[in-house]
């Protein structure tokens, strides 16, 4: 490892800590820290990096967009809180019935809930409908919402692992090593259920834990009761905006047709749910529709981007050092995962796997190899928020929450890194 690489590696570190810290909000670190690695990578690597960086941006900005624009014309419907009230009082009636700990109901319930989602219909998707969801029933039942959007952040990852079409590097693995619907149904499924279980106990006890400290009193079955009649009185006289729940459904699923059916035209899909969306929407609330993401989360991506193409692919980046020690370890199991993490965490989930899975797979045609690939991809994108899509869109989420239910760099990473390492052994 040359000394310029050792430089690369300690600016992104050094922007970790700051992000930590909150000295630098990550839409402002990840754009100095892949400027950075451009000036370090040369002239022709460097614009080599930014351009191939703005090639894959694009195309993950246009299906993130798709989903994003409809799900934020859903959430103006109020259908989202709707849903949210719903599944607060199932809870607090599941409660009455068994005596569950409020504290391990909600993450189990919420969290099962965006896995399924993610499972189905791509993670990202599952972050931005479930995100308020969740808020609505921890702010309800007065719990800190912070483990359990956590906790989500990971399911939704979790689930993404689970199905061909569930996330980005599933796509791109698939395609690799040609892998079926079958496949992940019957090789990685179990083990993702079994650790959805994994963290739901995880989130369960930190909640418990962090409630603790806050007041130190345990919901009494009033406080459960009352919290179900508000639910029901606040469903009851919600009012629900019929147009934008027609024109936030249609858009959804056109977004979701694309990559769930037809993966040759999933451009051609996500940029008609755009359309269909925008054009569907208020006159008055267009242009801010059609931005839905925030200009913060398109800067962070695109940044992240083309610094995982300098990591990955120029001569100063870890992907040469990654590669030999791939090569001198043959390919062995806990090499294979152990490098996706590290990758993933440096980068980010869907350019680390473009980049890595044509070297794994030449070497290591098995379907082993393959959920090697994908199982450090997942430990390694829920270690921080800005190692996957689904974290920084769900930062950009949840900006505007009390302090006790915002997901930042800072509010995160503790738990990711300590999670993900877990889950990084556990898999292999």
């Amino acid at each position: 490892m040359n000394i310029i690489t050792i430089i690369l590696i300690v600016l992104i570190l050094t922007a970790f800590i700051l992000m930590t810290k909150g000295t630098l909000k990550q839409e402002l670190a990840m754009p100095l820290v892949a400027l950075g690695a451009i000036i370090l990578a040369g002239n022709e690597e460097g614009f080599l990096a930014l351009h191939n960086g703005f090639a894959e941006f694009s195309k993950i900005a246009l299906l993130f967009t798709a989903v994003a624009v409809p799900a934020h014309i859903l959430q103006r419907s109020n259908i989202l809180d709707w849903i949210g009230m719903w599944v607060g009082e199932l809870i607090g009636k599941i409660y009455v019935k068994t005596k569950i700990s409020i504290n391990f109901l909600v993450p189990a319930i919420t969290l099962f809930m965006v896995y399924i989602m993610a499972a189905l219909f791509h993670n990202t998707t599952s972050i931005l409908v479930s995100s308020l969801i969740i808020y609505v029933i921890c702010k309800s039942y007065k719990l800190k919402g912070l483990p359990v959007l956590a906790g989500a952040l990971v399911a939704s990852n979790l689930g993404g692992f689970s199905t061909r079409w569930g996330d980005t590097p599933n796509i791109v693995e698939a395609a690799q090593w040609g892998l079926t619907h079958t496949d992940f149904f019957k090789e990685i499924l179990p083990i993702n259920v079994s650790s959805v279980l994994l963290l739901i106990l995880t989130v369960g006890i930190w909640l418990s834990f962090a409630m603790k400290s806050k007041d130190g009193k345990k919901r009494t079955r009033f406080d459960i009761a009352y919290a179900i009649v508000k639910f029901r009185n606040a469903r009851r006289n919600m009012y629900l905006d019929k147009r934008l729940i027609k024109t936030g459904t249609i858009g959804l699923v056109l977004a979701i047709t694309g990559p769930l059916l037809f993966i040759k035209y999933e451009l051609i899909f996500s940029a008609l749910a755009i359309i269909v969306s925008v054009l569907g929407d208020y006159n008055d609330h267009m242009f801010e529709t059609l931005l839905a993401l925030g200009t913060e989360t398109y800067l962070t991506l695109v940044s992240i981007f083309v610094l995982a193409q300098v990591l990955a692919h120029s001569s100063i980046g870890m992907g040469v050092v990654i590669q030999n020690w791939l090569l001198k370890s043959s390919m062995s199991v806990w090499a294979i995962a152990s490098a996706s993490y590290l990758g993933t965490l440096l980068t980010e989930a869907a350019s680390w796997a473009s980049a890595a899975a044509p070297l794994i797979h030449s070497q290591a045609p098995s379907h082993l190899a393959a959920w090697a690939l994908g199982s450090g991809i997942f430990a390694g994108s829920s270690s921080l928020v800005t190692a996957a899509s689904a974290g920084i869109i769900l930062t950009q989420e949840t900006k505007n929450n009390p302090v006790d239910s915002k997901i930042s760099f800072g509010s995160y990473v503790v738990f990711g890194i300590l999670f993900s390492l877990f889950m990084l052994g556990y898999y292999i």
